[in-house]
């Protein structure tokens, strides 16, 4: 078994710096391609010298549209609709496993449920002093849990 370690796979290094050396003689070419003159010889071979330009402003573009355009218009389409239940509400939370939300009842049904709280222990005879003790017991966490919408605006507002 493998150790876990945050250094690479010996694998993983040659090929990183495989790809660092392949990518930095790549950029001297284009720099090269960009910056000498025509008459050295080399542009037979090579497309025309806008192109040094004009791809990576492409890709810059290309770049704005997908992070203020298609990006968010992907996050909009996959979320709910705004009259939908689960904007406001997560039936998971709240109903038993593999229960369909059907109505607003069910929702004040479980919230009922949640609120049947113990009641405080009987005293404890107390052989040592001979008198009676209240058994300190304190609620344990709630657990996660759907808050109410009307809870909320109760606490808030009331």
């Amino acid at each position: 078994m493998p150790e876990h370690s945050p250094a690479p796979t010996p694998h993983r290094a040659v090929y990183g710096f495989a790809f660092y050396m392949l990518f930095t003689v790549l950029f001297f070419i284009y720099v090269a391609w960009a910056l000498l003159p025509v008459e050295f010889g080399l542009h037979s071979y090579l497309p025309d010298k806008y192109f040094a330009v004009f791809v990576p402003f492409l890709v810059l573009v290309f770049a704005w549209f997908f992070a203020f355009l298609i990006y968010p218009a992907i996050n909009l389409s996959m979320t709910v609709d705004v009259d939908s239940i689960a904007s406001v509400v997560d039936p998971k939370l709240v109903l038993p496993k593999g229960t369909a939300f059907t109505s607003w009842s069910q929702l004040q049904q479980s919230k009922e449920n949640r609120e049947n709280v113990p009641k405080q222990p009987s005293p404890i005879d107390c052989n040592l002093c001979r008198t009676f003790h209240q058994p300190v017991t304190r609620a344990p966490i709630a657990p996660l849990r759907f808050l109410d919408l009307q809870e909320v605006n109760t606490a808030y507002y009331n």
